[in-house]
């Protein structure tokens, strides 16, 4: 699903670019680039790099919270089980209870 919708994007990309370059859009854009020093793009660059890195971490810390959940739940519901055999045990056995 995430590389489809990945792809789709790539895909939406490419088709506006040539829509662009048909228009003649295209040209006007590049030599507008040409003005701009070649390290304001590797600020750019940086500060979207950035941006990508510091979602996708908050992303996984989120999943693995998410997981350490469910986890203590788990566990939680697993003692329960475990204290209600042994009450349903103790019931059956009458000896168990002197």
């Amino acid at each position: 699903m995430k590389q489809a919708r990945r792809s789709l994007y790539a895909v939406i990309m490419l088709f506006l670019l040539f829509m662009m370059q048909q228009l003649g859009m295209v040209d006007s854009l590049i030599s507008g680039m040409e003005k701009v020093d070649w390290w304001v793009y590797l600020l750019i660059a940086g500060i979207l790099f950035s941006g990508y890195q510091a979602f996708t971490v908050s992303r996984r810390e989120e999943a693995v919270d998410d997981e350490e959940t469910i986890e203590k739940q788990g566990n939680i519901y697993i003692r329960r089980m475990k204290d209600e055999k042994k009450r349903r045990h103790r019931q059956k056995d009458p000896k168990a209870m002197h």
